[in-house]
């Protein structure tokens, strides 16, 4: 299913044709110049693939179009289009008045390239629940494991061929964000992979080789200091009504847990000068292959919260759930209603 909004009306469903849908994306205001197509700040690798492949799928329906980065691309990012022999796009940290702009993967202005504000924004295609950013004209959201996913849809859709160089971007997209299908994935994630996989000629023990590839080189902290490691992933939002940033760790085992957990509250409280509120998920794996998450926090305010959200502190900015817990779905609600 593919549903597209226009405001906050429904305009288009799986039922549409295709001529409605190329009908609707023509009668945009594209304008004079080329629209830029950006993922989330702090890229991870379906922000880039679903900005590159909807640059991509504007252009064959006749729309100027070029994908960029809002800030540089992650590890995991570098190696998989090395891997797969892909380009990623240039950064383009800001963006002047007036640019017009499509965004993959996000949909609030604490996550957009800076000056989005300013910005005429035509579309949005999201797999995560509505942002503060309203009022865009075309915009396609459904709550599915991959922003990748969704662009492939809207090809089909579209009558518009997946080149390979394409196929290859939206299966590391769909790869990344669902952890080979296992994280947040729908059966639409499934048949959209296996369809991309298939055209690739990619087999299972490929798909699997290339996941654990792409996991060892998200892992893979090596010559990163504290704050890189906390920046590497890193989301913005508002919540309630406080600037709110959480990075996204993994322990590996690659030194002592304790010692990991001192160097990203040590890189947090650096970057804290009092007007937002810092917090990390650090996911840990035990030797039983059981999973759980700590929760960071810096400062007083991010104290109160965390302790309200998840109970007593194990230690001066370490809470534990003792479950594992996700970004989007635990932490980021858990959060706003003890903020509120």
């Amino acid at each position: 299913m593919i549903a597209v909004l226009l405001g906050s009306s429904l305009l288009f469903s799986c039922a549409g044709s295709g001529d409605e849908l190329r009908s609707k994306i023509d009668s945009l205001d594209w304008g004079p110049d080329t629209c830029l197509v950006y993922g989330h700040k702090a890229p991870d690798v379906d922000a880039v693939a679903s900005s590159v492949a909807l640059a991509h799928l504007m252009c064959g329906l006749g729309h100027d179009c070029e994908a960029r980065l809002a800030g540089p691309p992650n590890r995991e990012t570098k190696y998989v289009s090395a891997r797969l022999g892909f380009d990623i796009p240039p950064v383009q940290e800001s963006v002047a008045s007036g640019t017009r702009l499509i965004l993959t993967d996000h949909s609030e202005y604490a996550q957009s390239v800076a000056g989005a504000r300013e910005a005429e924004i035509l579309q949005i295609v999201d797999h995560h629940q509505a942002g503060d950013i309203d009022g865009v004209p075309f915009v396609v959201r459904e709550k599915i494991g991959a922003a990748s996913t969704l662009v492939w849809e809207l090809f089909g859709k579209a009558g518009v061929d997946v080149d390979d160089k394409t196929a290859a971007v939206l299966l590391a997209g769909i790869m990344s964000d669902t952890h080979f299908l296992t994280k947040n994935a729908t059966q639409r994630d499934t048949t959209a992979l296996f369809s991309l996989a298939g055209q690739l000629k990619m087999d299972a023990g490929q798909l699997s080789d290339l996941s654990k590839g792409m996991m060892e080189a998200d892992n893979d902290y090596s010559g990163m200091t504290g704050t890189e490691m906390y920046l590497d992933d890193v989301r913005d939002y508002v919540l309630g009504g406080y600037p709110v940033r959480i990075g996204s760790l993994d322990w590996t085992g690659h030194e002592p847990l304790d010692a990991f957990l001192d160097r990203v509250l040590e890189a947090m409280r650096s970057l804290d000068d009092g007007s937002t509120l810092y917090f990390a998920k650090v996911d840990v794996r035990a030797q039983d292959g059981a999973a759980e998450s700590y929760v960071l926090y810096s400062g007083d305010k991010a104290g109160e919260a965390a302790i309200r959200a998840f109970g007593a502190p194990e230690r001066e900015g370490v809470c534990r759930p003792h479950r594992k817990i996700n970004r989007k779905h635990d932490l980021v609600p858990m959060l706003t209603k003890a903020l509120e």
